[in-house]
């Protein structure tokens, strides 16, 4: 039986069929795909990339991020900070539930995951040995609420037999197959949008976890718009200008400080491109200086946020840090150099990341047992 393990992820999503990581890009080889799903003016849709690419040209019908509040009522408090935080037409339908009001029509969370998978297994049942069943996974946090929405939308999306697996267990899984047995690890999973640890224990032979916590609202997400408050605020001081007065202009400058946080993981310092921001903008304002040790300053209270949940966790199991026989890390996040700094101060190891962390959960899905 050839099984399919898919990262839904709030931000991006990766498929994997054993140990290898789906390119289910249209454009290249990448494994990963935006998790964004764009309603074109002509009535026709696109996803992945060339979706993401519009997030600034067309906010309101270009959606992302709707990992966030799947499953969620309008009434609940997830949903309206999700109102407040994007720039999208939020609405609540006739059973209570939020749905994105699109050009297209209405949309719940569920539709649009159900969008994301469908375009995602047409690409990949061209795989050579086909796909007999899939495995999805979900954070820890996810009530059953959520985790029927999830199942609903990969159903629709004609997924072959659904099955869902939570996220730690799925890196476990994929980690049993490099490293020698450990008897209990730390599951640390930072991805754009939400954060999860997670403690694993090996003990009796077949992984369990002992204890979990998720905060669905912390991820790298939040470091790209704190880098787009503070590159607004120096733009402001020194050119009187507030790129935060537009919400195109504002959604292009967090994607370019998503960019430049990126290149930060390989360099000490990076340019924040304001001419790809606002090309109108006053003459001599077009770069933006950012370095490692300033990005470092504006992440740092996200990093430390992330193991005000991991003391939870390990309080709840009576355990310290070095309890702990390995930490492996997942999500693409953990690529930032503050929080691989962050996990081994605190643990007083260094991170384990022989796997890919944006392909690490999707791999494990592949692997996962039929009832795991």
């Amino acid at each position: 039986m050839k099984v399919m393990g898919i990262d839904l992820g709030t931000t991006n999503t990766v498929a994997a069929v054993g140990s290898f990581a789906l390119p289910i890009s249209a454009e290249d080889s990448r494994t990963t795909v935006p998790s964004v799903v764009s309603f074109l003016p002509n009535g026709s849709t696109q996803v992945g990339l060339a979706a993401k690419r519009r997030r600034c040209l067309d906010a309101p019908n270009t959606i992302f991020s709707a990992k966030r509040i799947i499953g969620r009522r309008w009434s609940d408090a997830e949903t309206q900070q999700f109102k407040d935080d994007y720039p999208f037409d939020l609405v609540e339908n006739q059973d209570g539930m939020p749905v994105f009001e699109t050009r297209a029509g209405q949309f719940d969370p569920g539709e649009i995951a159900s969008t994301l998978l469908s375009s995602i297994f047409g690409q990949a049942r061209h795989f050579p040995s086909g796909i007999d069943a899939t495995v999805v996974t979900v954070p820890s946090g996810f009530g059953d609420r959520q985790r029927q929405a999830t199942r609903a939308a990969a159903e629709a999306a004609g997924l072959p037999q659904v099955t869902l697996i939570d996220e730690p267990m799925a890196t476990a899984y994929a980690y049993l197959r490099v490293t020698n047995p450990v008897r209990r690890a730390g599951v640390y999973d930072l991805g754009s949008g939400t954060f999860d640890f997670s403690i694993v224990d090996w003990a009796s032979g077949a992984p369990k976890i002992l204890g979990f916590q998720s905060d669905m609202a912390l991820g790298g997400d939040d470091i790209d718009r704190r880098i787009a408050r503070w590159a607004a605020e120096c733009v402001l001081e020194k050119h009187n200008w507030d790129l935060r007065n537009y919400a195109g202009i504002w959604g292009a400058l967090i994607a370019e400080c998503e960019r430049a946080k990126i290149r930060l993981s390989f360099f000490e310092e990076t340019a924040i491109d304001l001419s790809l921001v606002d090309p109108d903008g006053p003459a001599g304002s077009e770069k933006l200086p950012l370095q490692r040790e300033m990005l470092d300053s504006i992440s740092d209270e996200v990093v430390r946020n992330t193991f005000v949940t991991c003391d939870r966790v390990l309080a709840e199991a009576n355990l310290r840090p070095s309890d702990l026989d390995a930490i492996f890390l997942a999500g693409g996040s953990t690529y930032l150099n503050k929080v691989r700094e962050g996990v081994e101060i605190y643990f007083d190891k260094p991170g384990r990341f022989e796997i890919d962390p944006a392909e690490v959960v999707a791999l494990g899905a592949s692997e996962a047992p039929p009832d795991a």
